[in-house]
């Protein structure tokens, strides 16, 4: 394993569930993350070795940790749609135990920031240029300007 990535486990709270990964042996050229997801309101507990992220070199712990909030926001919209629309079977149901899906149902906003990468930040030797000043607004203009001498009175 390359050593400039951790090897210790990384968690985070996210809204009423606890995520945490670690890596776990490769499996040919693909790296294998284990995982442990835990209801802090029920207590219950979940762990999976089943999270495969990059082919060749293995990939940052923040990038499985946001592999695993895309299948768990997956798995909650696919809750969200058997709520709505009684009887159908979402594309995603079985991804994980139903209280998994219904915890990230519950806390999807949490999930989708999870999910969205740092921005990227500028490079140290690049000049930073000035944000441009924004134009005026239309409610900053005079009155009786060049557009209502057009028109006529409004109501």
């Amino acid at each position: 394993m390359n050593s400039a990535y951790p090897t210790a486990p990384m968690s985070r709270q996210v809204g009423t569930l606890t995520l945490t990964v670690w890596p776990d042996s490769p499996l040919g050229e693909h790296q294998r993350y284990a995982y442990r997801i835990k209801g802090t309101a029920t207590g219950q507990t979940i762990d999976g070795r089943d999270l495969f992220t990059g082919a060749g070199a293995p990939v940052a712990p923040d990038r499985a940790m946001r592999d695993l909030a895309a299948y768990l926001a997956a798995a909650g919209d696919a809750r969200q749609y058997a709520i709505d629309n009684p009887g159908s079977r979402p594309e995603h149901e079985g991804l994980f135990p139903g209280w998994v899906a219904e915890a990230a149902c519950q806390n999807a906003d949490a999930l989708a920031l999870l999910g969205i990468e740092d921005p990227p930040q500028p490079k140290p030797d690049m000049p930073q240029q000035p944000r441009p000043a924004p134009d005026s607004s239309w409610f900053d203009r005079p009155a009786g300007g060049w557009v209502s001498g057009r028109r006529g009175r409004s109501l």
